[in-house]
C-alpha cells in the first residue's frame, strides 16, 4: 500500500542532544528527520514529536527544532513504544489518520516497539530506514528484520516524500527533486 498525504501521521522518536551523536549514522538521521518534517510542514500532514527523558537525554536536536518552529508538539516519555505512552498515543489515534510514518532512535528500541505495538492495533505503520539509526549497526539491522518478519514496511526517506507528493510538477516537487543526490 502507497503512503498518502491525506492519511499519514508522522511520528519522529527520540532525536535528541544527548542520543542522537552515539548513534552510528547521526547526521543521516538529522538530516532525515528535517526533511521529513519540512515536507509534512509544507503538505499540511500532522506530526509529533517524541522525547525520551529529556532529563537525561537532552532536547530535540537544534536542527529539527528549527525547522519545527513555536508551533511543534512535543510529547515526554519514559516508556520505549510510545503506543505505551497515554498522550502520545491520544494523539495519534484521535488524529483519525491509518497509516503512522516514524523515524528516529534507535531503531531496535523504541522504533521497533513503537511499530509493533501500533502496527498490532490496527495502523499501517511505515520506519524509514535511513532515517533511523542505533549505536551499532548490527542492533539496526536486527530491529529492521525484526520489523519486516512482523509485517512493518520499511521505507526510504524518498519513498515517504515522493508518495506524499503523488504527483510532479509543484514548487515543492521540484525541490525535492533537485536536492536528491
Amino acid at each position: 500500500m502507497l503512503m498518502n498525504k491525506d492519511d499519514s501521521i508522522l511520528l519522529i522518536i527520540d532525536v535528541q542532544e544527548n542520543l542522537a551523536p552515539a548513534q552510528e549514522s547521526p547526521r543521516e538521521v538529522i538530516n532525515g528527520c528535517a526533511s521529513l518534517l519540512n515536507v509534512a510542514e509544507k503538505l499540511n500532514i500532522p506530526y509529533l514529536i517524541a522525547e525520551q527523558d529529556r532529563k537525561v537525554f537532552g532536547p530535540t536536536m537544534i536542527d529539527l527544532r528549527n525547522v519545527l518552529g513555536e508551533n511543534a508538539r512535543y510529547f515526554e516519555k519514559d516508556t520505549l513504544s510510545c503506543y505505551k505512552n497515554d498522550a502520545i498515543r491520544e494523539a495519534i489515534t484521535s488524529s483519525g489518520k491509518k497509516q503512522l510514518i516514524i523515524a528516529g532512535l534507535e531503531t531496535h528500541l523504541c522504533v521497533l516497539q513503537t511499530a509493533l505495538d501500533f502496527a498490532e492495533n490496527g495502523f499501517q505503520v511505515y520506519v524509514v530506514g535511513d532515517s533511523c539509526s542505533s549505536r551499532n549497526g548490527t542492533q539496526s539491522i536486527m530491529g529492521v528484520q525484526r520489523l519486516l518478519h512482523n509485517g512493518v514496511d520499511v521505507v526510504t526517506r524518498e519513498m515517504v516524500l515522493f508518495e506524499w507528493m503523488n504527483k510532479s510538477g509543484s514548487p515543492l516537487f521540484n525541490e525535492l527533486w533537485e536536492r536528491r543526490p
